[in-house]
């Protein structure tokens, strides 16, 4: 599915916690961890250069959210978290290690990425990705310790530019408390990459069903193809 990162709606800092309230009241979908890395595979370059400027004017706040265990390294991710707009989807049991800016090129990293992002992209793909969207050579990863999970679980998943310009994926920051600014998201249709797939005839039933079930973004694209192709009929 192709999506539109729309414009910040206004000039506001919020928490997750406010943006989450503010994009239902508008029955919007509030941007995710895996939106701006969709990004990268749809070759926006517009949505990816207008995120470089949230990087670097303050932190980009995602609807991602991070709930860590108290006494163990596994947490679980949610993504469009508390969406009254589309269907939150999570990830349990990811085993997150501690990292302190730090980029290890591990299986423990790649799967911890492979959730935050949505992606099933091996981790050298996945740097290269981010390294696209910032623009920056030097990626950092930031969880919270041990201790600090026991203190406080929930957490929002935000991107910004460092002091030193930096790209920062944070998975720390306390959800009502760390402020920035967000965006909505709309669906425009399927993506480049999945129209490329589509066939000049409608696509049954039973494998739409079937997508629904592996890829329900890839099944909602389908249905929209078969609906098009109905009307030029």
């Amino acid at each position: 599915m192709s999506i539109t990162i729309q414009p910040k709606p206004d000039n506001e800092y919020r928490t997750q916690d406010q943006w989450i309230s503010f994009f239902n009241e508008k029955k919007q979908k509030m941007i995710s961890a895996p939106d701006v890395y969709n990004l990268v595979q749809e070759s926006s370059t517009e949505a990816i250069e207008s995120l470089r400027t949230d990087f670097r004017d303050m932190w980009l706040v995602t609807s991602t959210r991070i709930i860590y265990s108290k006494d163990n390294l596994k947490a679980t991710i949610i993504h469009d978290a508390d969406s009254i707009a589309t269907k939150p989807k999570e990830y349990k049991n990811i085993l997150i290690p501690e990292m302190s800016g730090d980029f290890r090129e591990d299986k423990q990293t790649e799967a911890y990425l492979q959730a935050l992002f949505g992606t099933k992209d091996n981790i050298k793909k996945i740097l290269a990705a981010l390294k696209e969207i910032s623009g920056k050579d030097t990626i950092r990863l930031w969880t919270p310790s041990q201790h600090s999970r026991s203190e406080q679980q929930i957490r929002s998943v935000c991107l910004n530019f460092d002091d030193l310009g930096r790209f920062s994926v944070y998975g720390v920051s306390w959800f009502d408390d760390y402020d920035g600014c967000s965006h909505g998201v709309s669906s425009s249709g399927p993506s480049p990459k999945a129209r490329s797939e589509f066939k000049s005839e409608k696509f049954s039933e039973e494998e739409i069903y079937n997508d629904c079930k592996t890829d329900p973004s890839k099944a909602i694209a389908k249905m929209m193809y078969n609906d098009r192709y109905q009307k030029k009929r």
